[in-house]
């Protein structure tokens, strides 16, 4: 589903506008100092092995450490108040602006000024990973993956959040947010669990819209009694990143559903960005941003995408000039979030035979089932995204070992992709079928829009175990989830079959693609977890 979205105005030093005569609002990146002191200080909060793992840091803490020097910060403010610039400090080191004229960028910037993200309701093709199709069957018994389906599957052990402020948040973008508490109420009532409303809305609710009706209708159903959230930014991930990290109040956990390639972020369907500024550069600091998140405590999952390794970009499969075979998909594929990749449950026996117990699953009919495979074009019409990242990001150590296996393994794989990068997905979750709610109806949707959440949900069942235990929340959960999979490969159900080599509309060969292997892989990352082994190895570390 293509939507309309932030066009990015990326400027470089060289670059930048003149007399303002826009009022659409402006996130101004400045230059940090002491990220270097950032990245580390996050490994160690995040590493369950380091002395300093769960000891997470204030925002005015980080704001302190990245902040330019303020002379720099004022000279920047009062050259931009020239042009008729207003701006506000966000934090330590962005300015959200009113007054660029973006179509006059013939003045030198300040050097502390990395680069503009502008909204200015441009037609641009940033995608949530929603499949908006009736789910193709994948055999006889394919039924609703509900509540109960996913507990039992992924061995949840208790289901039921018990502590207060165990939160998780569906994020959406540029209003498109919007769902109905009447559906949320009764995908709850026909799951079985008490009533629980949206427990905070940041950036308003609009229309129902099925990607945030799914997200945070799969939250409720995981994780039953959390504190979910919907927020709604206005442009695109980093001024959501900018934002979030400058809220009064913040959520424990993340889930985005949006996404699109990472050779395009600075581009919006129109060419390329004013100036010189880069979609490796974008990437990079926003990537600062999701490690202040996670030196904050807080987790964040993102869809793998929906389009496989080709990605929205190559959706046929070409080789042409100027077109890349596999196209990594960002944020998901970004080295300090959790890229969650797709499942679907292969059916064991017919939807008569059902002996689930949810009304849902009474009326509708549910799936049984303990095999699950990638999602696939030949088997779902659509496919898991998955690959490794091409501007450098960081194969971080807590997933070299994990990777290096996959790269020596025979799997089929594309003739030139960077196997030093990082390798995406990191896990994996149901994402055919899921029920939500729509219109007071019950309907079934695919994508990885449904596993993110489910995987977040599942997150915030394990933050509220942390909690009871006095323990603190698992915020940037990577290193841990690597670690139980080195300590205990059955905390993952591993998934050997399958590959992401097709896309929404096709299936092509490996030259455009990665096929799973027994192990890590870039198509369902370290499989689908084991709840309650996941549990158990939390219990054992001290």
């Amino acid at each position: 589903m293509v939507s309309t979205f932030t066009r990015l105005f990326c400027l470089s030093l060289a670059a930048f506008a003149c007399a303002g005569t826009s009022d659409a609002s402006s996130m101004v990146a400045m230059r940090q100092q002491n990220t270097d002191i950032l990245l580390d200080a996050f490994h160690n909060v995040s590493n369950p092995e380091h002395p300093q793992y769960g000891q997470y840091w204030s925002q005015e803490k980080i704001d302190a450490l990245v902040a330019p020097p303020e002379v720099e910060v004022q000279d920047l403010l009062d050259y931009l108040a020239l042009y008729g610039v207003k701006c506000e400090r966000r934090g330590g080191a962005a300015l959200e602006c009113s007054g660029f004229d973006l179509n006059c960028m013939n003045l030198r910037a300040p050097e502390l000024l990395d680069f503009v993200e502008s909204h200015e309701g441009i037609t641009a093709p940033w995608d949530n990973s929603v499949c908006l199709n009736t789910p193709h069957s994948v055999g006889d018994g394919d039924g609703y993956v509900a509540r109960e389906v996913m507990l039992e599957l992924y061995n949840v052990t208790d289901g039921v959040v018990k502590n207060d402020g165990i939160s998780v948040c569906a994020v959406e973008y540029q209003g498109l947010g919007g769902i109905s508490e009447s559906d949320l109420e009764k995908q709850q009532q026909l799951n079985g669990e008490p009533q629980k409303p949206l427990a905070n809305i940041v950036g308003g609710n609009g229309s129902p819209m099925l990607e945030a009706q799914l997200d945070v209708q799969m939250m409720s159903q995981v994780a039953e009694n959390s504190d979910v959230w919907l927020w709604d930014s206005p442009m695109w991930v980093y001024s959501f990143a900018v934002g979030f990290l400058n809220a009064t109040e913040i959520p424990d956990i993340l889930s985005m559903s949006w996404g699109w390639s990472a050779r395009d972020q600075c581009s919006s369907g129109l060419g390329p960005c004013p100036g010189n500024m880069t979609s490796a550069q974008y990437l990079h600091r926003t990537n600062l941003e999701y490690a202040k998140m996670g030196l904050r405590g807080v987790s964040i999952m993102v869809s793998s995408g929906d389009a496989g390794a080709p990605g929205r970009t190559n959706e046929g499969c070409s080789t042409g000039q100027g077109i890349s075979a596999v196209n990594p998909a960002f944020p998901g594929s970004s080295p300090y979030v959790t890229s969650v990749s797709a499942t679907y449950l292969v059916p064991e026996q017919s939807k008569s035979d059902n002996t689930w117990q949810s009304p849902l699953c009474q009326q509708y009919g549910c799936v049984n089932g303990t095999k699950e495979l990638p999602c696939n074009f030949a088997d779902t019409g659509w496919t898991t995204g998955g690959g490794f990242g091409i501007f450098d990001e960081e194969q971080t150590t807590w997933q070299a070992d994990a990777v290096k296996a996959w790269v020596q393994s025979t799997a089929l794989r594309p003739p030139n992709f960077k196997e030093g990068g990082r390798g995406y997905p990191d896990v994996s979750a149901l994402g055919h079928y899921c029920p939500i709610v729509s219109g007071g109806q019950v309907m079934g949707v695919d994508g990885t829009s449904c596993s993110a959440p489910v995987f977040a949900a599942l997150v915030a069942l394990l933050n509220d175990h942390q909690v009871s235990q006095g323990k603190p929340k698992l915020g940037f959960i990577n290193p841990v989830l690597y670690k139980m999979w080195a300590d205990n490969k059955k905390t993952f159900q591993d998934i050997t079959q399958g590959n992401n080599w097709c896309t929404e509309m096709q299936c092509c060969n490996s030259t455009f693609g990665y096929e799973a292997a027994v192990g890590w892989d870039p198509v369902t990352g370290l499989g689908t977890p084991n709840f309650g082994l996941m549990v158990e190895w939390l219990d054992a570390q001290q």
